[in-house]
Parts: C-alpha cells; sequence; structure tokens
C-alpha cells in the first residue's frame, strides 16, 4: 500500500478534488501526504477562481492555498506537509517529479481537466507528461465528476 503520497495543486476543481481522493487513499494506507505547488516566478498563472495572476500575486495565491489544503489535512487527521516547488526555468512535469523523488513518494495525484478549452490543453499537458514519465504511479482525477460544491 501506499506510505508516501505527492498531490499536485495547481488552483482548479480538478486539483482539489484529487486533494481530496488522496485524503482518502491516505486515511485508508496511514500515509503521509506532500501537497505542492509548482510555480514558475517568470511567468503569470491561470487560477481557475481568480483568472490569471501576474507573477508578483503567485506566492500570496500559492501560500493560501497551501494553508487551506494544510487545514484540510488536519481537519481529516492526515499527516501531511505542503510545499511551494520553485520550478526555476525548469518545465512544470520535470519539477514535481523531482520533488516526488525527493520526498520519496510511491504515488503521485494530480487533476487532469475534462474536455475544457485553453485549461483542458494547459493541465493536460503536464498531466499526460507525468503520466508518461513517471517512475511511480499516477492517478489522475477529472473535473467533470460533478462535484463543483467541493471545497476545503
Amino acid at each position: 500500500m501506499y506510505k508516501r503520497i505527492l498531490v499536485a495543486l495547481d488552483g482548479s476543481l480538478s486539483a482539489r478534488l484529487a486533494l481530496k481522493e488522496a485524503l482518502k487513499l491516505a486515511q485508508a494506507a496511514d500515509a503521509m501526504l506532500m501537497v505542492a505547488r509548482v510555480v514558475s516566478h517568470d511567468v503569470s498563472i491561470c487560477d481557475s477562481a481568480l483568472g490569471v495572476v501576474e507573477a508578483e500575486a503567485v506566492d500570496v495565491i500559492v501560500r493560501r492555498q497551501l494553508d487551506h489544503a494544510r487545514d484540510f489535512c488536519a481537519r481529516n487527521r492526515i499527516r501531511g506537509v505542503t510545499q511551494i516547488i520553485d520550478a526555476h526555468g525548469a518545465s512544470i512535469p520535470g519539477a514535481l517529479m523531482q520533488a516526488a523523488q525527493a520526498f520519496e513518494a510511491d504515488l503521485i495525484v494530480m487533476g487532469a481537466h475534462g474536455p475544457r478549452a485553453v485549461r483542458r490543453h494547459l493541465l493536460g499537458s503536464v498531466a499526460e507528461t507525468v503520466l508518461r514519465s513517471s517512475h511511480v504511479p499516477v492517478l489522475t482525477v477529472r473535473d467533470d465528476q460533478r462535484d463543483a460544491a467541493l471545497a476545503f
């Protein structure tokens, strides 16, 4: 069973659903959870709740999301840590897989957008790259599960 699970956030509904799924797995396996957000300070980010956000505001938004995730883990009695991963100009999938290796994750959980225009294309390429390149299992969670009321 899984003992160290990395879940990647990106501000999307599918990522929040992925966190919810990772929490279930962590509870069932008494696993440790790392909730991570990859940032690249040289570009703007797209957040489903906030739209396009300039690089100057990225740290504040990411810290808030990780604080919510940390609280969500605590409320569910899951051992968890959060981490901001700076891509330092590298690819987001590469930075994510390096973090998984450093954490010694035996599972990566991430959102994969359903059939939605630009956002699907952006995350879809990240999820697809991680799926093809990861040396550990990857669980993708789609946002077309009709669970729009999810909040953490």
